[in-house]
């Protein structure tokens, strides 16, 4: 069976996030990669975030995925959500200093992930990658990969 490039990496995007998250989540004492990523993203994020629907948004994912993210971050006691003094209907989130603590003890972390992921990889490889990857993401939501600049 031949495979066109395309079909190769439309596949090897979505075996390549499932072999991730399996390798992952064995390496993350007591947190998913889901959940490093969302608690990642909402310590980016200006504090305290508004709603667990901008945590979604820049997630991509939908409302229900990221609130079953940030419960579980909150059971975890990495992240506080709390009604919104703006909109009693939605929740705030915020991460708690055990987040930082965790962040500081694992601040290494990621970049050793990069590294690994990426050792075979050139400069023009990545430049390459990215520029498809951001094409899709545009082709499929009208955005691309990374928040747009104010």
């Amino acid at each position: 069976m031949d495979l066109t490039d395309r079909q190769v990496i439309f596949a090897g995007v979505m075996l390549l996030a499932n072999r991730m998250q399996a390798a992952y989540d064995a390496r993350l004492d007591g947190l998913t990669l889901k959940q490093w990523l969302a608690l990642t993203v909402v310590n980016a994020l200006p504090q305290p975030v508004p709603s667990t629907a901008v945590v979604a948004e820049a997630l991509g994912t939908s409302h229900q995925n990221v609130t079953k993210l940030l419960v579980s971050l909150a059971d975890k006691g990495l992240v506080v959500l709390e009604p919104s003094p703006l909109d009693r209907r939605a929740r705030q989130v915020r991460v708690t200093p055990a987040a930082q603590d965790l962040f500081a003890t694992n601040d290494q972390w990621g970049d050793r992930v990069l590294a690994e992921l990426f050792a075979t990889a050139r400069p023009d490889d990545l430049a390459a990658c990215r520029r498809v990857l951001e094409g899709m993401s545009r082709v499929l939501t009208g955005k691309g990969l990374t928040p747009e600049e104010g």
